[in-house]
This record gives C-alpha cells, structure tokens and sequence, in this order.
C-alpha cells in the first residue's frame, strides 16, 4: 500500500480536479537569453484562458508550437500543486525558441488562471480539446507565426488528435508519452505496478461501478481521489476514447515520441499509435522518463526526483528531435 500515495499523483486520471489560486506553482527558473515570454490569452467559448507565449528574439514569422499540457491540474509549465514541479514544458518552450521556433503553454480551464464559468461536474474531454482548437486557431490569426504545430504530452496527446478529428488543421501534432490503449487499461496497469493484488481488484471493481454510475463501496483512501463524484463525467468520456481509432481517423504530419524508460505510458503504447499511423514518425528516446528527464532506472520510485526538481533539465534529444521534425516540414 506504500505506492498508493504517488499512485495518486502519477496515475493518468482526475483530469477535472480544480486548486485554489492559492496553491499554483510558478517556473523555478528564468527563460535563458534570447528567448523573450509575455503573457497571452485566448477564448473557448464563454472562457479566457492565459498562456505564456515563448518567441526567438529574431524577428519574422516563425512557426509555433501549442504545448499541451497532461492529466490532472498541471499546468502551463508541467507543475502541479500536488507535488508535481517539473518545469518540462517551460523548458521544452525554451528550447524551441532557441531553435528559431515560438510556442504557446496555457493553463486549462480547470486552473485558477481562468477567466468565466467552469461547472466541473458537467466538464468532458471534448470541453478540453475544444479549448486546444481555441488556443490553436487564435495562433493560426496571429501574423507573427507561419504555421502551428500541436505538441501533446500524454493525455494532451489524446486531445491533440481530438482536436484534429473534430476539424482543427494544423501544420502537423507531435505526440509524446501518448496512450495507445483504452485509459482504462492504462490506469490499471499504472496501478497494478503500486498496488497489492486484492487493492487493485477491490479498485478495478469501484471504478466499474463508477463509470455506471453507481456507488463505488468501500475504496483506501488514498484512492479515493481517483473516483471523486465531481469527476465522473469527465472519466466516463476519457474511458470511451479509442486513441488507436482517432489516431487512424486524421491525415496530419505526425510525430510520435516515448521514452523508453517511462514508468506510466510504455513503448508499446507509441507502437501501437505507429501502426495505426505507419506514415507517422516514430522516436524512442533511450533513458528519457515521463516527463522528459533522463534518467537509468526504469523503476518509478527511482524516478520520483526527476517529477519533484525542476532544476532538472530535459533530455537535449527531445527538443533536437522535435525541432528538425517542425523544420522538416518547412516554414
């Protein structure tokens, strides 16, 4: 039972958990000379949503990439006030923009930054890819940039081929650390890597009986977090998703990118997005973690540092990699 506590922090779900202003977490650190970030906002339908836009110094239109940030209250920089500091997306916005490439980070709305009404009981996934498309078209009407790019991490990942079903035509999507299964899958195999065996069926059974909307019985308390009435809608549309079919669906230029020492979502997952997109560039990145860091141990604990530090950077090869793809598909 000692795992159930980072299982509640790691594990893929409770996207629509909310935190009080109070407890956002900022960048630890400065962007690095040459990279110049203001604020930027955006509206999705009766919302105004806050992002912080990276741009090269050089002027000229350059292209932009949209971060998408993962599950739960993480925010624009990948930091989360459940213990979650990472600076990933600040620094993948950093190392972009060094390379000549601007990109837009945006808390959900689900964060504090929001501007207007978010019921979250009633919130689904297609509420989140609907503020993706938003973000994405606003920077598409931008003169300062040539063409967007949509960069997912994780579930953001699931929501950047959302989006794109639904009509949103950027110039390409990178997908790292995507699912390739059913969620459902994914967070019982998260949870079967922390929990003891009768936990995880005892778990298993709740959340059936979630999904239905039926009362979960009795679950340890730690756990109960992942079964909160108030984000039963939205799990109940994040579990219906089929990303392999999305996937399959869109005819975008595609990158698909995984660590093969991610201890959340496996190489198998971005197997399985490849063969549903055998055009799709496919990149395993070698002692490279969830959140981007590298890392020599594929062992969760082990890697706990790396979710904690946000002194650490990403690996070199995630931005190398990204960069030549954007700039292979010319400006």
């Amino acid at each position: 039972m000692n795992g159930i506590r980072s299982a509640a922090i790691l594990v893929v779900a409770v996207s629509a958990c909310t935190v009080p202003a109070a407890a956002q977490v900022v960048a630890d650190t400065v962007p690095p000379a040459g990279v110049t970030e203001t604020p930027y906002t955006f509206t999705s339908g009766a919302l105004t949503l806050s992002g912080t836009l990276a741009v090269p110094a050089a002027g000229g239109p350059v292209p932009v990439a949209l971060i998408v940030a993962g599950s739960g209250p993480t925010d624009r920089n990948g930091n989360a006030a459940q213990g979650l500091r990472t600076n990933t997306y600040a620094q993948l916005a950093w190392g972009l923009a060094q390379r000549g490439i601007g990109s837009l980070r945006y808390d959900k709305r689900v964060l504090p930054a929001t501007q207007g009404p978010v019921d979250l009981a009633k919130l689904t996934f297609d509420d989140f890819a609907a503020d993706l498309s938003a973000a994405a078209n606003a920077l598409a009407h931008d003169g300062r940039f040539s063409k967007v790019i949509v960069i997912g991490h994780s579930e953001g990942a699931s929501l950047a081929v959302r989006a794109v079903v639904r009509g949103l035509a950027p110039a390409g999507v990178v997908l790292i650390a995507g699912v390739g299964r059913p969620f459902g899958a994914v967070i019982h195999e998260q949870l079967s890597r922390q929990l003891d065996s009768a936990t995880l069926v005892l778990f298993d059974s709740a959340l059936a009986r979630y999904l239905r909307n039926e009362p979960t019985g009795d679950v340890p308390g730690p756990l109960i977090a992942l079964l909160a009435p108030v984000n039963r809608t939205y799990m109940q549309s994040l579990v219906a998703l089929d990303p392999v079919a999305e996937l399959k669906a869109i005819s975008v230029p595609t990158m698909i990118m995984q660590g093969a020492a991610d201890a959340q979502v496996r190489v198998a997952d971005a197997e399985l997005l490849r063969q549903a997109r055998p055009d799709a560039r496919l990149v395993i990145l070698p002692e490279t973690n969830h959140v981007l860091k590298h890392v020599t141990d594929t062992l969760l604990a082990a890697q706990i540092k790396t979710y904690r530090d946000p002194t650490i950077p990403i690996a070199a090869d995630v931005v190398t990699r990204i960069a030549d793809w954007i700039d292979g598909l010319g400006r």
